[in-house]
């Protein structure tokens, strides 16, 4: 895969309907304004939606066209209103000399995805899709603009749905581009931010991670001379989320074995919750803050060269209902992240390094604002658990990644 620091944009476009922002998750945050436009299901999780009037700007002037790069991006043309239009897809090259442009364009099928490409290296620009060669040209003097278009002519905006959409500063190879097709993410399981493979366990299945928490038992009135009960169903609570991991784990002998179980052990041993977090997504995990309250008993087949052992890891999570916040530390300068919001609710902030802020109330807008510092560089999502739905005021520094989980 490509490297990360050459990564200068990357728009998953995974916001909710109705966000006028498209976070951008490479380490720059490009965020692009969004305009006119919707968030739908995509390619892989939401997409944005042009119908012909929006737009998603962004004011930086961030690639530099006179180098090499690499444009990716899921693509699908909707169908135009006469339905003919709007089946072609076309790059679109421009350069300082007159009559210096250069295009390409290709027929597709409306409400149909494609992986476009396009690869710059040196004076050649080529565009790919689905990683198969489309064209090149040949540029006759230095780029000053590029774009993907489509032959709609009525408007200066496109009727499609946009998703996955990087850039890097670099010409990748054909190799990292077909991976670039195939990064969706695979379902991966960590715990205190180590990869369970690492323990040796693989996770066969699971049980509870969307599951709807089971209701606390509302306040209700019995009364002899009505039917049934008057039961109150306002501002419904739940109780804690019960998360099983099926599991099973390999080992190379008997010290083997018993040595990764008391890693994972060490784990649960130490005070406070653990973060549980499940990759289903590059850029949205599922994350959970738990507790281990019934042990664990593996399971044992024992042999001289090689151990197996199956067990089920029940974890529970105090506070089922939460917010999560993503931010990204690459430096000083980006050591911080803001979270504001008012409640007359309490509320717990696990900032994702190990340290949580217990039972914050009141109003923290403003000045007020609470501001916590990470001490090493990395990608930590920050969860907010309790009554979030009565929150107010809700604004961060950071990218709100789910806005109920």
């Amino acid at each position: 895969m490509a490297l990360e620091q050459n990564l200068i944009l990357n728009l998953p476009f995974d916001e909710a309907a109705g966000s006028t922002v498209a976070y951008d998750y490479s380490q720059h945050r490009y965020d692009a304004a969004v305009h006119d436009s919707s968030f739908i299901g995509g390619k892989q999780g939401n997409c944005i939606h042009f119908d012909g009037e929006g737009s998603a700007d962004i004011t930086q002037n961030i690639l530099n066209l006179s180098g090499n790069f690499t444009i990716l991006a899921w693509l699908k043309a909707n169908t135009y209103p006469d339905g003919h239009t709007g089946r072609r897809i076309g790059m679109f090259c421009n350069t300082a000399l007159l009559d210096g442009s250069r295009d390409l364009w290709i027929d597709v099928e409306p409400e149909s995805w494609g992986f476009f490409v396009i690869r710059k290296t040196g004076n050649n620009v080529s565009l790919y899709l689905n990683t198969q060669p489309i064209g090149a040209v040949t540029l006759p003097s230095t780029l000053t603009g590029i774009s993907l278009l489509q032959d709609v002519y009525g408007t200066g905006y496109a009727y499609a749905d946009l998703d996955e959409v990087k850039i890097y500063d670099v010409a990748l190879s054909d190799e990292e581009i077909e991976a670039e097709l195939n990064s969706i993410s695979q379902l991966e399981y960590y715990l205190e931010g180590v990869n369970l493979k690492e323990y040796g366990i693989r996770v066969e299945s699971s049980t509870g991670v969307l599951d709807l928490p089971k209701l606390k038992t509302p306040a209700s009135n019995d009364w002899a001379d009505y039917h049934g009960k008057v039961i109150d169903l306002t501002a419904k609570r739940y109780e804690e989320r019960e998360i099983t991991l099926n599991c099973w784990m390999k080992a190379t002998g008997k010290m083997d074995f018993t040595e990764r179980l008391n890693r994972l052990y060490e784990v649960f041993r130490k005070d406070g919750t653990q973060r549980l977090m499940i990759a289903i997504h590059p850029t949205k995990p599922l994350v959970y803050e738990v507790y281990c309250e019934d042990g664990v008993a593996p399971s044992k087949r024992w042999h001289d060269d090689k151990m197996i052992g199956t067990f089920a890891l029940k974890l529970k999570e105090p506070d089922p209902v939460k917010r999560v916040v993503r931010h990204q530390r690459l430096g000083v300068s980006s050591s911080q992240l803001t979270i504001a919001f008012k409640s007359d609710k309490m509320v717990n902030i696990y900032w994702g390094d190990g340290s949580v802020d217990y039972d914050v109330y009141g109003d923290h807008t403003g000045a007020n604002a609470i501001t916590h510092t990470y001490q090493d560089n990395g990608i930590y999502y920050a969860v907010l658990g309790g009554v979030i739905e009565e929150m107010e005021d809700f604004n961060t520094s950071g990218i709100l990644v789910w806005n109920k989980l």
